[in-house]
């Protein structure tokens, strides 16, 4: 098994001691530090989103303040007083009308130096009577079936319905190529509304309000837009995008997630992409009274600049750390290790047989004393050795002895075991022959009886016969005497045939023995495998068997199906059978008056399940464990040779290669159940 060195053990152990604390501290610093960094710069989007949104409701609620306090001032009620009436004049007064146009144009000149538009004097017929530019004039004068703007037309209506100021929201001027809005009081004398004075203002004040993206990220961007129907405009440039033109409508599902959520008034923080694809985190804002969307982004990437170069310095540190300890582990292993290199040394040359070197004390505590130990272990050894040698050379000569004896034991032993496989050849042919003896004793019984049971149809055959002659002979002189007459020839005739009807029956009870006792002697000494029917079989093994069941009082029942076909040996099933059934005659039934054996059979898979059981006497429960073994008997002296299931045992397991089993209760029978298979390949 490979080992390790102890620079390596040093190094793995430095590195879990150091490294993993390190590291984990590492990760715990870097994701709170990653979570506070993108908390803080939420908190100054947020804190920089709300702060653009009140400097832009700031400038127009100051400019909001600037038309209701010019709407309330004398002059203007003047000037209004003397427009209308100049207006309304005729064609005869329009030349003083322009007059008036042109001085009252100097006097509010100083509002294009503020920065509005345009300053416009509306009738509350919606008719401009003066403007500072000649734009807004020319066109309601001009052309008096157009309407004014939308949100010209929106601040007018407050104005006069309403009588309240109010700002439109900025609408893309293509004339003036920007975006601009109107802010409106109505203009009241004594209560009575004489018009309404507008202020147009554009949007650059706003932008550069709005646009101003102060900071140290330079991907920070104020992006607006405004929403129309179904399409929405951009109202300022766009950083990355040149080609955006202010004003020009697109569709609304081209809108950017952090857009379309500020246009439909949700504030908050989102991380999502932008108009170029470009993962950001934005504040999204709604102006009220600009009715824009605001959004002002960061590129995600430039926020988390910082915890990558954070990341970048962690994990060069965390190298660094490593190599040193790499560096430290292999100093530090080197001059550990080496004492021990050298006790490595030794115990070589200590195994090669050289047990007078000695170590030099050096390096720690532990191994100045280890290389002591081993100095003092070399010395033991060499002395060891030298004893040990003198020890070998008296071992040596007693295991010479040894050997010596063992060889002559080994002689004797030989000698022993060859009487002794003498004496096992001679009991193993004694055994066979006893079997021999014992299957042609049980033949010789099953031919004595079978000679007895033929004696007796033969007998009245033979007397039958000699009957039948003589009878015949008394007729034949009868009638060779003409003595023969017809009540004595039909008396003989009787007679001869119930002689005749006897003849028949006792010689075909003689043939029923014969063929019989032929079946069982031809499949006794079949050898070959054949497929037979186990019923018909069985019935034919206890008709051959009646000559000597009979003796005995004893019902002999065949319960196999009929249905029960095996592909086996005919005659090892009726030598086996027949043992069993004579044992049983024999042993079971001893001293009874009456008895019952029972042979059965079932199918279970591919065995058969053959059973021969009785209501004998039964066998003890010592006697069940032996009575299979060759020359075991209960019937010592008695005739009994003790072979009989000992030959059944061998014909079950060895011959059909099945297996035997016997169960038995004293006073209540025997089962012997056999499990055979049906084919049988061998």
């Amino acid at each position: 098994m490979k080992r390790f060195g102890l620079s390596s053990v040093l190094f793995f152990w430095l590195l879990i001691s150091v490294m993993v604390p390190t590291l984990l501290l590492s990760t715990l610093y870097l994701s709170s530090f990653k979570a506070t960094l993108l908390e803080q710069e939420q908190e100054h989007l947020s804190q920089f989103a709300d702060k653009k949104v009140k400097q832009v409701e700031d400038y127009i609620s100051e400019r909001i303040a600037d038309v209701f306090t010019l709407s309330q001032s004398t002059e203007v009620i003047e000037v209004f007083g003397v427009l209308m009436a100049k207006n309304q004049g005729g064609e005869s007064q329009r030349a003083e009308y322009i007059a008036l146009l042109e001085k009252y144009r100097h006097v509010y000149q100083q509002y294009s130096d503020y920065g509005y538009l345009d300053l416009l004097f509306i009738s509350p017929s919606e008719e401009v009577i003066f403007s500072l530019t000649s734009q807004h004039e020319l066109t309601n004068n001009q052309t008096t079936e157009h309407k004014p703007p939308h949100g010209l037309h929106g601040v007018i209506e407050k104005a006069k319905y309403f009588l309240e100021s109010s700002s439109s929201s900025f609408e893309y001027s293509t004339e003036l190529e920007q975006a601009t809005a109107f802010i409106g009081a109505p203009v009241l004398n004594e209560g009575k509304l004489l018009g309404v004075i507008v202020l147009q203002v554009d949007s650059q004040i706003i932008q550069r309000v709005t646009l101003d993206v102060s900071g140290n990220l330079s991907s920070r961007e104020v992006v607006v837009a405004a929403k129309q129907d179904e399409y929405f405009s951009y109202q300022a440039k766009l950083k990355y995008d040149p080609d955006v033109v202010i004003g020009d409508l697109h569709p609304v599902f081209a809108l950017p997630k952090p857009l379309a959520n500020a246009i439909s008034g949700i504030r908050g923080i989102v991380y999502a992409q932008d108009y170029r694809g470009e993962d950001v985190i934005a504040a999204t804002r709604y102006i009220p009274s600009m009715q824009w969307g605001m959004v002002l982004k960061e590129d995600l990437a430039e926020v988390m600049r910082a915890y990558h170069e954070l990341l970048r310095l962690s994990v060069f540190m965390f190298l660094m750390v490593i190599f040193s300890v790499l560096i430290l582990a292999g100093i530090l292993g080197r001059w550990l290790a080496k004492p021990f290199e050298l006790m490595i040394e030794m115990m070589e040359k200590i195994a090669s047989g050289t047990t007078d070197s000695s170590l030099s004390l050096q390096g720690t505590r532990e191994s100045y004393e280890l290389a002591m130990s081993f100095n003092q272990m070399s010395q033991s050894l060499a002395l060891a050795r030298e004893t040990l040698e003198q020890k070998v050379e008296e071992r040596t000569r007693d295991l010479t002895h040894e050997i010596s004896l063992r060889e002559s034991k080994e002689l004797a032993l030989n000698e022993s075991y060859k009487e002794l496989n003498e004496s096992m050849q001679r009991l193993q042919s004694m055994q066979s022959k006893l079997v021999e003896s014992e299957k042609m004793a049980s033949l010789g019984g099953l031919v004595a009886g079978f000679a007895h049971e033929l004696n007796t149809p033969i007998g009245i055959a033979i007397t039958a016969s000699s009957l039948f002659s003589r009878e015949l002979i008394i007729l034949e002189k009868s009638y060779n005497s003409d003595t023969l007459t017809e009540v004595v020839f039909n008396q003989y005739l009787n007679e001869i045939k119930d002689t005749c009807f006897l003849l028949d029956k006792n010689l075909k009870r003689t043939a029923s023995f014969v063929s019989n006792f032929k079946l069982v002697a031809v499949e006794q000494t079949n050898l070959h495998k054949e497929r037979f029917d186990l019923h018909d079989l069985v019935d034919s093994l206890l008709k051959s068997l009646t000559p000597e069941t009979k003796k005995y009082p004893v019902d002999i029942i065949n319960e196999i199906p009929a249905d029960i076909s095996i592909n086996s040996y005919a005659g090892d099933f009726y030598q086996l059978l027949t043992n069993l059934v004579l044992n049983a005659m024999i042993h079971a039934f001893e001293g009874q008056d009456k008895g019952k054996l029972t042979i059965g059979a079932s199918l279970c898979q591919y065995n058969l399940v053959l059973t021969v059981s009785d209501n004998g006497k039964g066998i003890s429960q010592n006697d069940c464990c032996c009575i299979f073994e060759p020359f075991f008997t209960t019937r010592r002296g008695s005739g009994g040779s003790g072979l009989g299931l000992s030959i059944v045992y061998n014909i079950a397991t060895h011959k059909l290669h099945g297996d035997i089993q016997v169960s038995s209760i004293l006073g209540q029978g025997t089962e012997f159940i056999m499990t055979l298979p049906i084919e049988n390949d061998t």
